[in-house]
């Protein structure tokens, strides 16, 4: 069980890892962004977690929630992002499903990530 600031940041720095590799030369593309945006976003609160429970010890539930609440979002985002484009059958209408699902996610990935960043700017002390 994740019950602290240290595994909210480890479990961020698992997601950004296990977001699939970017290919050399891979073309620009919505997919491809969205990978890159994972990896950073995810490397990014994922540290500043670890730094912050290094600092101020294991935080409270309200503290560490958001981050592992992105950790999550991010996650699924990459699998989606694996189905899309890799089917054996081409199926336009649960293509579009899979983005329409990926697009509201990024929406919520957006959020936390604003959330998480403000966090560890304020100096740490936020009480919710």
């Amino acid at each position: 069980m994740n019950e602290s600031m240290d595994d909210a940041g480890c479990c961020l720095l698992s997601v950004a890892w296990n977001v699939a590799p970017l290919a050399e030369g891979e073309s620009a593309s919505r997919r491809t962004e969205l990978r890159r945006t994972l990896v950073t976003t995810c490397r990014k609160a994922g540290h500043g977690a670890r730094d912050w429970a290094a600092r101020h010890g294991t935080g409270t539930e309200i503290q560490y929630r958001p981050f592992l609440q992105l950790a999550d979002v991010a996650y699924e985002i990459a699998t989606l992002l694996l189905l899309v484009e890799d089917f054996l059958v081409p199926d336009l209408e649960r293509e579009h499903r899979r983005w329409a699902e990926i697009e509201e996610l990024t929406t919520r990935l957006t959020e936390l990530a604003d959330w998480t960043s403000a966090f560890l700017l304020s100096g740490a002390s936020l009480r919710l």
